[in-house]
C-alpha cells in the first residue's frame, strides 16, 4: 500500500478546502506562539548615504571640468607637487592658481579633506556622537575653511610686515599647489570608503598617510627653499612656520578637546 499525498488527493485536504475553519483569516504571521509587539507597520527613515554620493559626483565633475578646460595646467600642478625644480619653475612664470577653473580645485581639495575627517571621526568615535553623518561633515567643512582662511590671513599680514614677501609668495603657492595635488590623489580613496564593501581600514589608513606625506613634504619643502634660495635664518623659519603650521594645528586640537 502506497501512502498518498495530501496535496495531489486535495479532496480529502481540510486544509485545502474553502469550508475549513483552517482558510478563515490564514496567514504566515498568524497562529504562531511569537508574541507581537507592534500592531501597525512601522516606517524606517534610515540616515541613507543620498548627500555623500550627491557631493562625491560633484566633486568628480569638477575634476572632469578642469581636466577638459586646462589639461596641460593640471599635470603640470601635479607634477610641481613632486618635484621642486618643476615647482619653482611653475612659480617664477607665476601662473595664476586662484584664478577661474583653480579655484575649483580648491574647493574640491576642501570638500575632499572634509570628507576624510569625516571619516576618520566616524570610524574612531571621536566627537559628535549625537549629530547626524550630514551635521558632522558641515562641521568639518566649516573648521577646514575656517582655518584655512586664517592660514591664508596670517601669511597676508606677515609678508606685508615683514621684509619677506618672496618667502611668503612662495608659501602661499606652496600651500596651493599641495592642496590641489592631494585633493586629486585622495578622491579615489575617498570614493572608496564611501562605497566599497571591503574593510575601512583598507582605504581609511593609506588616505591618512598621504594626508600627512602631503602636509610633511610641503613643510620640508619650504624650509628647504627658504635655506637655500631666501638666505633666511633658521630661527625665521622656524617661528615663520609655527605661526602659519603648527600654532593653528595646535590651537584647532585644544579647541576640539575642551568643546567635545
Amino acid at each position: 500500500m502506497t501512502k498518498k499525498d495530501s496535496i495531489i488527493n486535495s479532496d480529502t485536504d481540510t486544509i485545502l478546502k474553502e469550508n475549513s475553519p483552517f482558510m478563515d483569516h490564514f496567514s504566515l504571521f498568524s497562529r504562531h506562539s511569537l508574541p507581537s509587539i507592534h500592531h501597525k507597520p512601522i516606517f524606517n527613515a534610515g540616515d541613507g548615504a543620498y548627500w555623500q554620493g550627491i557631493l562625491l559626483f560633484s566633486i568628480f565633475s569638477i575634476y572632469v571640468f578642469v581636466k577638459i578646460s586646462e589639461p596641460k595646467k593640471l599635470i603640470r600642478i601635479i607634477q610641481s607637487a613632486f618635484s621642486i625644480q618643476d615647482g619653482r619653475k611653475l612659480f617664477r612664470e607665476e601662473i595664476k592658481l586662484t584664478k577661474n577653473a583653480s579655484v575649483f580645485l580648491g574647493i574640491s581639495f576642501v570638500l575632499i579633506m572634509s570628507f576624510l575627517a569625516f571619516f576618520v571621526n566616524q570610524y574612531f568615535g571621536m566627537i559628535l556622537h549625537g549629530y547626524s553623518s550630514l551635521k558632522q561633515y558641515w562641521f568639518f567643512l566649516s573648521v577646514l575653511s575656517l582655518m584655512y582662511l586664517i592660514k591664508f590671513l596670517t601669511n597676508y599680514i606677515l609678508t606685508a610686515v615683514s621684509s619677506s614677501k618672496a618667502l611668503g609668495r612662495e608659501y602661499f603657492f606652496n600651500v596651493i599647489l599641495f592642496a590641489y595635488t592631494a585633493g586629486i590623489v585622495l578622491f579615489p580613496l575617498i570614493t572608496c570608503l564611501q562605497f566599497t564593501r571591503y574593510p575601512k581600514e583598507w582605504f581609511l589608513y593609506p588616505a591618512m598617510m598621504v594626508a600627512v606625506g602631503f602636509y610633511i613634504v610641503r613643510i620640508f619643502r619650504g624650509f628647504i627653499i627658504s635655506v637655500t634660495e631666501q638666505n633666511i635664518g633658521i630661527l625665521y623659519i622656524f617661528l615663520y612656520l609655527c605661526a602659519l603650521e603648527i600654532l593653528p594645528l595646535l590651537v584647532l586640537v585644544k579647541f576640539l578637546i575642551v568643546n567635545f
